[in-house]
């Protein structure tokens, strides 16, 4: 074993160390009131508080009430930015031809049986991620970018031959992502659109009633918090994630014969 590989191990065996104390003693410790600003005290404090109905988001997650409910705004900007992102990816490789059969081998059968199992497992649990988002660390973005790793896995493994073979096209996957924006825009109107038709006052983006409107998001599905809006936001969000990560991915990795009538393409605009 040379120098490199005693470093590398020694690196990994420090960070798993340190990754083990931080979990053991919960973190980097108790944030005491003294060292939040008052508004973030007010995050903290009313995030999930049955007791202060005009301001909380009966989220047990605060980051997840912050993201979607407190500002709720910035986070659908951002999505908008994701999604023109990757429509400047279309753009640049416009032209592009998604074929069949090239005859891609993929890794050794061990590694195909392998990755078969755990395919599923990842997308289960990124879906998990994401729909308790709102109850523990985790949310929409979360659970998709962890969900594109199984599309990520299966074109390394078997190739990109093997998302064809699931149905997974970037129409289908730009359609996806799409319906997702739309569902996000839709649930942001929808308490506004219920206000108007019932003559009583509500807001964009509302979730839980407020002071001066009675309308409202679910605040539980069983026995179990929901916090309204963040739920089917955090779905959404995972929609959206998954599809245009995966779409990103499976642009980049076209082979030479799928990518030759780019030229073509970008002559004739010219």
């Amino acid at each position: 074993m040379n120098r490199k590989d005693v470093i590398l191990a020694l690196s990994l065996a420090l960070l798993v160390l340190a990754l083990s104390l931080t979990i053991t003693f919960e973190g980097l410790g108790p944030i005491t009131p003294t060292d939040l600003r008052s508004i973030g005290a007010s995050f903290i404090l009313n995030s999930y508080n049955p007791w202060s109905i005009g301001l909380t988001s009966f989220s047990l997650n605060a980051v997840t009430a912050i993201v979607w409910d407190y500002r709720g705004l910035d986070t659908i900007y951002e999505t908008t930015v994701l999604f023109a992102s990757i429509v400047a990816i279309l753009v640049v490789l416009r032209g592009y031809i998604e074929l069949r059969g090239l005859g891609a081998k993929g890794l050794s059968d061990i590694a195909k049986c392998a990755t078969k199992i755990i395919i599923p497992l990842i997308v289960v649990y990124g879906l998990a991620t994401a729909i308790h988002g709102h109850l523990t660390p985790g949310g929409g973005f979360q659970g998709g970018a962890i969900a594109v790793v199984a599309a990520t896995l299966a074109t390394a493994v078997f190739s990109i031959e093997y998302l064809y073979e699931w149905g997974l096209n970037t129409s289908k996957l730009m359609l996806l992502r799409l319906s997702g924006l739309l569902a996000i825009v839709l649930t942001s109107l929808s308490i506004v659109i219920i206000g108007v038709l019932s003559g009583s006052n509500a807001y964009i983006l509302q979730n839980m009633a407020k002071n001066d409107s009675i309308l409202s998001m679910p605040r539980t599905l069983l026995d179990t918090p929901l916090a309204g809006s963040i739920f089917l936001y955090n779905l959404f969000e995972f929609l959206i994630v998954f599809s245009g990560l995966t779409f990103a991915i499976m642009v980049l990795i076209l082979r030479e014969d799928e990518l030759k009538n780019i030229n073509e393409v970008a002559e004739a605009y010219e």
